[in-house]
C-alpha cells in the first residue's frame, strides 16, 4: 500500500478540506509535501519545472500569495505543477486573500486529473505546518510498513504523460523514495543518469564520483567521503536492449536495508528496458516476465503503461526453437508471430523468455479454429528455416497458471516430442499427459507394469512388433484416420486395415471404445518412451 490524495483527506488537518476539482486523481501516489509561495511566478515556470522536467508526486500547498488578483498566473502555475508530475494542491485562505476560485482553475484540474483541494474558506487560523506535519508522518508511517518500491513506481510512472515517462524520472522517484543520490552509468562508469539527493548537491556530487580512486565491487559497499557519513552501493543492471549498466547507490547516515536495495535495482532495471535512455522506447519484455514470474501488481501496472488489457488473455502460445536460432528467431520470427495473430486477436504480446517464445493473446470470436492458425503459423515459420514446436496452453484464468503451464513446458516438452514424433504443434492437454507418464516411468516397476497392461496381447503373437508398430502410429500421429497412417507408415491403405482389424480382434473391443481407449492411447505412448531410451 502506498499513501494516496485520498488518504490524505482522511488526516485531522485535512478532514474539513473539501475537493473541488480533479477527483479522478484521488488514487494518485503522494511522494511528500512542498510549499510554493514563489514571489516570481516566472521563476516556477522557467527555473524551478523546466518544461518536460518531472519533480513530482508532491502534493503542493499554497495560497498563491503573490498573484490573488492574477488569474492568468494562477493558471499558468497549477498548469506547469501538474505537468511536471505533481498530484495536486491544497489552496489556503480562500475568501480571505484569495477571493474566489477563478472556473479556468477548476476545469484545468478536472482536464489534467490533479486534485484541486480547498482548505475552510474564510478561515485566517489555518497553518501549513499543521497539514504538513500529518502529511510528513503518514507517508513515513506507510514506507515503513510497506517497503515495496516496484508497484508503487510503475503505478506513479503509468499516470505520467508519455514525455516524461523516463529512465532519469524513475531515478528521481527512487532518490526521493529512500533519501538517496542515485548515478547510472555505462560499462565504463560514465555517468548517464544523476538523481541527487538532496538536489543541491548534484554538482559535487558528479565531481565527487568521477574523482574516486576506487569504486566498490557488483552488490558490494564502501564508506566514502564524497557527503558526510556516506557509503557508495554498485549494483550491475542488466539491459535487454544493449550493453549492461551500473547503478551507484550513495546514501548519507542511516543505510538502506538488503530488501529496499534489491527492489531498487528491479525498478531501475525495469526503466532501462523499457525506455532504455529514450522516453517512449518500450521492451514488451517486462511485461511478459511479469506475467511469467507471476507477479500481478507489477504485470498490472505495466500492462496500464502499455495500454494492454490483461484481464482479457486466456491463452498462451510456447515456442520452442534451436538455441541456436533465438537471436534470428527475435529479428524475423517475432515480427511474423505479430503480424500473424493480429488478425485473429484484439491483443498480441510476444517476446522471448527464457529460451522460450511466449504469446499471449485474446481470441476475437468467430476467428478461424485454433489449430489451423496454429498450423499455419508453424507453417510459415518452419518456411524461413526454423526448427520448432508450438504448444497451445487454454484455458489460463490467472498468472499462477500461466507460471505453472510455462514451468511445465519446460519440464516435459522434450518428453511431448518423443511421444508425438510426426507432430510440431501440441496442447496444454498434451503437456499435463506427457507429466502424466513421466511420474509413471519414474515410479515402480509395478507401476509402469500395470500401465503396460493393455499391450500383453501382443506379447504371443509373431507379428507383434508390426502391429504395435501401427497402433502406434494410427494412435499418436495419425490421429486415428486410417489414410494418414498409411501415408506414415509408407503402407498401402488395405495393409493398414487388416492389421487394425487384427489388432481389434486381440484386444477384444473397437479402437474407439472408451474407457479402455484411454488406457491404451497411455500404454502406447510409454512404449514409444520406453523405445526412445
Amino acid at each position: 500500500m502506498s499513501v494516496t490524495v485520498a488518504d490524505l483527506l482522511k488526516l485531522p488537518s485535512l478532514r474539513q478540506a473539501k475537493v473541488i476539482a480533479g477527483h479522478k486523481g484521488l488514487s494518485r501516489i503522494v511522494s511528500s509535501i512542498t510549499v510554493l509561495e514563489s514571489t516570481d511566478p516566472g521563476v516556477l515556470i522557467d527555473e524551478v519545472f523546466p518544461q518536460g522536467e518531472y519533480f513530482g508526486s508532491e502534493i503542493v500547498i499554497t495560497g498563491f500569495l503573490n498573484m490573488t488578483e492574477d488569474v492568468e498566473r494562477q493558471y499558468i502555475n497549477m498548469k506547469r505543477l501538474a505537468e511536471g508530475g505533481e498530484v495536486g494542491l491544497i489552496l489556503y485562505y480562500v475568501g480571505v486573500y484569495l477571493k474566489k476560485i477563478d472556473p479556468r482553475l477548476v476545469s484545468l484540474a478536472d482536464e489534467m486529473d490533479f486534485v484541486l483541494i480547498v482548505m475552510p474558506e474564510g478561515d485566517v487560523t489555518l497553518r501549513y505546518g499543521e497539514a504538513i506535519s500529518d502529511v510528513t508522518a503518514l507517508i513515513f508511517r506507510d514506507r515503513a510498513c510497506n517497503p515495496f518500491l516496484v508497484s508503487e513506481i510503475l503505478e506513479c510512472v503509468s499516470a505520467l504523460p508519455q514525455h516524461q515517462q523516463s529512465v532519469n524520472t524513475i531515478l528521481k522517484m527512487l532518490s526521493d523514495r529512500i533519501s538517496a543520490s542515485l548515478i547510472l552509468c555505462d560499462s565504463s562508469l560514465k555517468i548517464q543518469n544523476l538523481a541527487a539527493w538532496p538536489r543541491s548537491a548534484e554538482a559535487s556530487i558528479k565531481k565527487g564520483i568521477e574523482e574516486l580512486n576506487a569504486l566498490p565491487g557488483d552488490q558490494q559497499s564502501l564508506a566514502c567521503d564524497i557527503l558526510p557519513d556516506s557509503r557508495l552501493y554498485r549494483f550491475s543492471i542488466g539491459n535487454d536492449r544493449g550493453p549492461g549498466l551500473e547503478l551507484l547507490v550513495l546514501r548519507e547516515g542511516l543505510q538502506p536495508d538488503s530488501d529496499v536495495l534489491a527492489q531498487l535495482t528491479d525498478v531501475v532495471r525495469l526503466g532501462v528496458n523499457l525506455w532504455g535512455q529514450k522516453p517512449g522506447e518500450v521492451a514488451i519484455h517486462e511485461l511478459i516476465r511479469a506475467i511469467l514470474q507471476d507477479e500481478p501488481m507489477k504485470m498490472r501496472q505495466l500492462a496500464n503503461i502499455f495500454h494492454i488489457n490483461v484481464a482479457d488473455i486466456h491463452e498462451m502460445w510456447i515456442l520452442h526453437c534451436e538455441e541456436d536460432q533465438l537471436e534470428r528467431f527475435r529479428r524475423e520470427g517475432l515480427p511474423l508471430i505479430r503480424e500473424h495473430l493480429k488478425h485473429y486477436c484484439h491483443t498480441v504480446v510476444a517476446d522471448l523468455y527464457e529460451g522460450r517464445i511466449a504469446a499471449f493473446m485474446d481470441w476475437i470470436e468467430h476467428s478461424p479454429d485454433r489449430i489451423l492458425v496454429s498450423q499455419d503459423l508453424a507453417s510459415r515459420l518452419e518456411g524461413l528455416g526454423f526448427s520448432l514446436s508450438l504448444t497451445r496452453c487454454y484455458p489460463l484464468n490467472s498468472t499462477s497458471d500461466v507460471r505453472r503451464t510455462f514451468l511445465l513446458h519446460q519440464e516435459v516438452i522434450e518428453t511431448v516430442r518423443k511421444i508425438w514424433l510426426s507432430h510440431s504443434c501440441y496442447t496444454l492437454q498434451e503437456l499435463e499427459f506427457a507429466a502424466d507418464c513421466r511420474k509413471i516411468l519414474s515410479e515402480s516397476e509395478a507401476a509402469l507394469t500395470k500401465a503396460l497392461i493393455p499391450l500383453d496381447t501382443f506379447k504371443y503373437v509373431r507379428e507383434d512388433n508390426a502391429l504395435l508398430k501401427t497402433l502406434e502410429v494410427f494412435l499418436l500421429d495419425a490421429g486415428s484416420s486410417v489414410s494418414a497412417c498409411a501415408d506414415l507408415l509408407f503402407l498401402h491403405k488395405n495393409t493398414v486395415k487388416y492389421r487394425l482389424n487384427r489388432i481389434r480382434e486381440l484386444l477384444g473391443y473397437p479402437l474407439d471404445k472408451v474407457p479402455e481407449l484411454f488406457s491404451l492411447y497411455q500404454a502406447a505412448a510409454l512404449n514409444r518412451l520406453l523405445d526412445s531410451r
